[in-house]
Formats: structure tokens, C-alpha cells, sequence
């Protein structure tokens, strides 16, 4: 359906039954604020790019009518069924960027399903990524049920038969790639059965997943320049969790730095930029991978340097302070003891003496 409709320009659904402070409880890798938890779980928008949908207004006899064929439009075709009698309240956010869309998706309880003889009708192929933010959800499908709760991000190729259920509600982010684009990312095949990772930090956690979620939600209530970076920035996430080399690499670009780091601990100028140009990779990917192990390039590096000057000062015929700094790259004095007395709870000068005197 392409002509204009009421349900398009209206996303308040103020009547569906969701209990949305459930979402702030989690321990999101999405922070406080990053999740969305105004009145009725809106996300605030500021691009003309982004379409809304809701059911709000229309009558109960057109609901699941229309939010199938507005879904078949935007995400993914499916058929859709209220629970218990109750009129389905839903609504939608949806981004299309050139290859990838982008949704923010919430409903009172239904059933989704997509069968065979939907797939025959709609053989549109594509990998959907359906990042749960609130409400416990099953997944079935030929290998059996999956359990999805709030944190936890399924990947599935929607061109094989499943069925989706929302006892509680649900609220979540929505990707979907074309299956021949997602099988070049990942240098393999759309997955055979769903794939499940956590992207909180509550959940044993894929930190290229968490990253993603984050993405999708700055996109939706981002800028048009905000926008105009955002397929990239997915693709190379995808890319990252995917690809077996991608992980591979990305331990060997690892390896390659802190062998650079510990070689030039002396120059005052060492900089994760001039890091990642020795190793051959951007210094915004180069954070990426450093960020897997929870600490930084740049903290890698002040790091090593305090723990050289560290064993320097506590050798028995140790440098002057002065000395052990410069030797470690600091070119400030002041600067060194400071992060000196943070990091080890006392100062270069009194570690010196205490070691001189042992």
C-alpha cells in the first residue's frame, strides 16, 4: 500500500498495554538515556527521513490489515494475529537507507508468522536482526523454540518459515539486510537457524552487537548528516560480527600494536593514530578492536608506560624520577606523577626512596 494514510503520520499509540519502565531495568548496554522511556516509549525524531506508523485511530476491523501490508512495505512481510481478543495497538519507526533498514518496533500482545506459502507470495530474501528491548519473546522455527528476552539479539534468515510470539508486549530494533549482501559481509552463508548473542551488559555480551543497537537508535532520531554515515557504520559492524577472519584479524592487528606500543614507550609522541597507521588499519577501527578488551588504545599505552616506570623506580639502583619519565615517553613531570599516584596509590619519588632504602 503506497497511497497516504492516517496510520502513517500518527506513532503515539497511547493505548497499547506496555509496562515500558521494564526496559530501563535492564542493564543495557544501551545506557539510561539511550533508551527509549518517555511516555510511551517514543523515540524523539529530527530527520524527514523517517516514516511512522500506528495503529491508533484506525479501526479494529483494517488494524492487522494494515500493519501487515505497512511491515511488507518496510521490513519484513508477516502475518499477524492479536492474543486473547484484544485489538492489536502497535507502531513503528522505520528508516530505509540504500541497502539496510532500520525500525523501532512496539506492540501490545500478537503472534507474527511467516509461512511457506507467505514466502511463495513475498520471496523477498533478507537477514533480520531483532534486537529485544522489553518483553520475553519465542522464536520457532524446522530447529525448534528459541527464548528471547530483553538484551538479547536473534539473527535470522526470514526467507526459511518461523513464528515470532509476544505474550508480554515487545519492544525492539529492527534490522534487515539482503541476504547476498549479508553472505559478502560475513564471507559465508545467511545462517541456517537463528543466531542468538547478547548485546548488554548483563548478558555474555557480543560488544560489535551492543554497538550495533546503538547505532540503530541514534540513526532513527539522528540528523540527516547523522543518517548519511549510518549504513556504513552498520555494514562494517556486521562485517565485524560475522566474519571468522574479521575475528581473526582483529587479534592479530591486536598483537601488531602492542608490539609497536612496547617498542616506542619512549616517544613522547606516540599516539593510537600513529599506531594504527603502523599496523595498517584505521585509527577508528583500531579503537574497535581495543574496545573488545574493555580499555583503549590510548589507555593501553599510558598503561604500559606507567608500569615500565614502575619497575624502573623500583629496581635497587633505580633512575631519578626525572629519568624514569622521559626513558617512558613523559614529557611532563607534573603529568607523570600524577597518573603515577593514581594508578599505584603513591608517588614516583616515594616508591623511589622506599625501594632505595629496603
Amino acid at each position: 500500500m503506497t497511497h497516504p494514510h492516517p496510520a502513517v503520520a500518527d506513532y503515539d499509540a497511547s493505548e497499547a498495554t506496555m509496562d515500558h519502565n521494564a526496559i530501563s531495568r535492564e542493564s543495557l548496554m544501551l545506557s539510561d538515556e539511550d533508551v527509549p522511556r518517555n511516555g510511551h516509549g517514543d523515540l524523539p525524531v529530527r530527520s524527514q527521513r523517517i516514516e511512522r506508523f500506528s495503529t491508533t485511530g484506525l479501526s479494529p476491523d483494517e488494524r492487522i490489515d494494515l500493519w501487515e501490508q505497512h511491515n511488507a512495505r518496510a521490513l519484513v512481510a508477516l502475518e499477524a494475529r492479536s492474543l486473547n481478543g484484544v485489538q492489536l495497538e502497535a507502531a513503528e519507526l522505520n528508516l530505509r537507507l540504500d541497502r539496510l533498514q532500520f525500525a523501532h518496533v512496539r506492540a501490545n500482545p500478537h503472534v507474527v508468522q511467516r509461512d511457506a506459502r507467505q514466502i511463495s507470495r513475498t520471496p523477498g530474501e533478507n537477514v533480520a536482526f531483532y534486537f529485544t528491548l522489553f518483553g520475553e519473546a519465542f522464536f520457532y522455527d524446522e530447529d525448534g523454540v528459541h527464548l528471547q528476552r530483553p538484551g538479547v539479539l536473534l539473527v535470522c534468515d526470514t526467507s526459511r518459515p518461523f513464528m515470532r510470539g509476544f505474550a508480554s508486549g515487545l519492544q525492539e530494533f529492527v534490522i534487515t539486510v539482503p541476504q547476498p549482501l549479508f553472505e559478502q559481509l560475513a564471507e559465508s552463508r545467511a545462517p541456517q537457524r537463528p543466531v542468538t548473542m547478547g548485546f548488554t551488559q548483563s548478558i555474555e555480551t557480543n560488544p560489535h552487537a551492543g554497538q550495533l543497537a546503538r547505532l540503530v537508535r541514534a540513526s532513527l532520531q539522528g540528523s540527516d548528516e547523522e543518517i548519511a554515515t549510518a549504513e556504513s557504520r552498520a555494514l562494517d559492524l556486521i562485517r565485524e560480527i560475522f566474519s571468522a577472519d574479521a575475528q581473526r584479524a582483529a587479534s592479530s592487528y591486536r598483537l601488531a600494536a602492542l608490539a609497536y606500543i612496547d617498542r616506542h614507550l619512549g616517544d613522547p609522541n606516540l599516539s593510537p593514530a600513529e599506531v594504527a597507521s603502523h599496523v595498517g588499519i584505521s585509527e577508528r577501527h583500531m579503537s574497535r578492536i581495543f574496545g573488545e578488551t574493555g580499555v583503549g588504545p590510548a589507555r593501553v599505552i599510558l598503561d604500559k608506560r606507567l608500569e615500565e616506570a614502575h619497575r624502573l623506580l623500583s629496581m635497587p639502583n633505580a633512575l631519578t624520577v626525572g629519568a624514569a619519565a622521559k626513558h617512558c615517553g613523559f614529557s611532563s613531570h607534573a603529568h607523570f606523577s600524577r597518573v603515577f599516584r593514581e594508578k599505584f596509590e603513591e608517588t614516583p619519588t616515594h616508591l623511589r626512596a622506599r625501594t632505595r632504602t629496603a
